[in-house]
């Protein structure tokens, strides 16, 4: 089974910063591309954006999980980023998104790709987890919490 924790490391869990969707959606790559799995931060940035024009990730409840698979990921990775105040981000449920799961993949991963994006979401809708989640103090707290689950 794909554990969230697994793919995410307390440095590649954030506050964020940014309020708009563009912002975080750059904000989360910039996380992302820190990890060693990535070699090509532009790349990832515009994989995340095209998928994004398809239909929003922002799946309802709070979340968003941007993803994409590209070849210039060597294995898959994720980065959280979390805010108390929402963000508009044309979620299906047109409510403000909390919580950003960023998730990139080698271009050969489609399995593992799918379960992880699952998982996440499959986590996330536990309004336990997501409240646990959004009120963490600190990357390490967050991380515990995902680490737990």
């Amino acid at each position: 089974m794909v554990r969230i924790a697994d793919l995410v490391t307390p440095e590649r869990i954030v506050e964020l910063k940014s309020t708009s969707k563009d912002d975080v959606l750059k904000e989360m790559v910039e996380v992302l591309a820190s990890a060693p799995e990535v070699h090509d931060g532009d790349a990832l940035l515009q994989a995340i954006l095209d998928r994004e024009s398809i239909l929003s990730t922002g799946i309802g409840l709070g979340i968003a999980v941007p993803h994409a698979k590209i070849a210039s990921v060597d294995n898959i990775v994720a980065a959280l980023g979390k805010t108390k105040k929402g963000i508009s981000y044309g979620a299906l449920d047109d409510k403000p998104v909390n919580i950003v799961v960023m998730i990139g993949a080698s271009d050969s991963q489609q399995s593992q790709y799918i379960r992880a994006l699952a998982r996440v979401t499959l986590l996330l809708k536990n309004e336990t987890i997501r409240n646990a989640v959004v009120g963490a103090e600190s990357p390490e707290s967050m991380y515990d919490i995902l680490k737990e689950y």
